[in-house]
């Protein structure tokens, strides 16, 4: 290995970007050679400050994207949920509507029902049976859901330009014998309806 390197030592001084730099070097005075070798150390603790804080940024971003994935999993999480709790009181609310269209249940029986189902489940407002004619027959909880549809415009004779979002959903739910979910703009107290016709 010794011999090897001594082979090659007459080729490396040969080089002349290497030669140049060594008489480059051999013509600077003691003091700036001194200077020029306090730049090393200066550089290597420049470079090794600015691995740091490479790598404290390198965390940081990888701490921000943990962060959101935590975030996006949570939200997916809710949305699940919320999907579920959505389908079953979905289920019940057919259910009762299938029975109200049969005939089975009169307006006692409807209401209640509708107040076991209040009861069982607070996240409901209010429970409204509107017949064919868009006559409000029995409202049980917060009726101003059913209002909407029975105190319209359109119920009084008068068309109006453009029907409500309610008005839209109750047609299309009735033509499509299908449940149609209409999200309400925020009442005054800052809550928001979610109605299922």
């Amino acid at each position: 290995m010794h011999t090897q390197l001594s082979q090659l030592l007459p080729y490396l001084r040969e080089l002349p970007a290497l030669a140049r730099l060594r008489q480059w070097w051999r013509r600077q005075s003691p003091h700036r050679q001194d200077r020029y070798a306090m730049l090393a150390p200066l550089l290597a603790v420049l470079l090794f400050l600015a691995a740091i804080v490479a790598a404290f940024g390198y965390l940081r971003l990888e701490e921000m994207e943990r962060e959101q994935e935590a975030v996006r999993r949570d939200v997916e999480y809710a949305q699940q949920r919320m999907r579920l709790r959505l389908l079953e009181r979905q289920e019940e609310l057919v259910r009762l509507a299938q029975e109200v269209s049969s005939q089975e249940l009169d307006t006692e029986q409807f209401r209640n029902r509708a107040n076991a189902l209040l009861n069982q489940y607070p996240d409901l407002q209010g429970l409204s049976w509107i017949d064919e004619r868009r006559r409000l027959r029995v409202a049980h909880g917060n009726p101003s859901l059913a209002h909407s549809l029975v105190n319209s415009p359109a119920r009084s004779g008068v068309l109006p330009e453009k029907p409500s979002e309610t008005e839209n959903a109750f047609a299309l739910a009735r033509e499509l014998r299908q449940p149609i979910y209409v999200q309400r703009s925020a009442t005054p107290d800052g809550t928001a309806l979610l109605e299922l016709h």
